[in-house]
């Protein structure tokens, strides 16, 4: 399973936790009922101690979650290999139950010397927004990643945080005149979801418009209907692929809609 194939699956767990209580009855009694032995107060208090006591069960030993996290990750990894969509799919729901539990084993596998976990790690990463703040340090030195599917997803989630915006930014710009379609679409939807918009982050998207894959334009003419007035400088570049009979009937009633969101934004 290549970086493309990844994304059409996402991760989760659930962690279960396993304990006992023991219980203890005792009972006496006598043969002769006409030679009953009182049964004094002390004694009574006594059996009661040892019952109380038989019934504390052992302490258990704490678990580790991060033991839990990394064995659903090396599912995920191991899945690569001999691909099983419905064990893939369990395992993803599991990965992706633990949250911001799973950080700190995703930012150990950001330094893996192995590209398919790096890869991995930086998807789970990105599918947690704001939350993957942790690793943040790890996704800064992972902009300069030889996989372009590892770069995209640290920059994408860079964006969220102020003091790294300025160097995620150029490096998405770069990634969407990448060779790799996917990764294109994914550094344009990562521009478009930033809250100002330079004129150069203006541009490609534009450009974008003329992309020789379908998905990559579909995904510039959306940003440009999210980012609004901002895009109004797009809206002849959206009429003429509204107008252009070579224009695919998703792509025409995406930019009509954009075209309508950019013009009741300007209003």
């Amino acid at each position: 399973m290549d970086s493309s194939q990844m994304n059409v699956y996402r991760v989760t767990s659930i962690v279960c936790a396993l304990g006992f209580v023991l219980f203890v009855q005792g009972c006496s009694s006598s043969d002769s009922p006409s030679e009953e032995k009182p049964v004094s107060a002390s004694g009574i208090k006594n059996d009661s101690k040892i019952a109380a006591s038989e019934q504390v069960a052992a302490p258990e030993e704490p678990v580790d979650p991060q033991l839990e996290v990394k064995a659903v990750f090396q599912k995920l990894l191991a899945n690569r290999t001999e691909p099983d969509p419905d064990e893939w799919q369990k395992a993803d729901k599991q990965l992706t139950a633990f949250g911001t539990t799973a950080v700190p084993t995703l930012t150990v596998e950001m330094s893996s010397s192995e590209t398919a976990a790096r890869e991995l790690a930086s998807m789970y990463l990105a599918s947690l927004g704001p939350e993957a703040k942790e690793a943040a340090p790890v996704l800064e030195q992972a902009l300069q990643d030889e996989s372009p599917f590892i770069q995209v997803n640290a920059a994408s989630t860079l964006t969220h945080f102020p003091e790294y915006r300025d160097k995620a930014i150029p490096v998405l710009i770069n990634l969407t005149k990448h060779a790799d379609a996917n990764t294109r679409v994914t550094a344009v939807y990562a521009l478009g979801s930033l809250d100002a918009h330079s004129d150069e982050q203006l541009e490609v998207i534009k450009a974008a418009l003329n992309d020789s894959d379908s998905d990559v334009q579909l995904a510039a003419i959306k940003v440009l209907g999210q980012i609004g007035n901002p895009a109004k400088t797009t809206l002849t570049d959206l009429q003429t692929l509204i107008d252009d009979t070579n224009t695919d009937q998703v792509l025409r009633e995406a930019a009509l809609s954009s075209k309508s969101q950019i013009e009741r934004a300007k209003q």
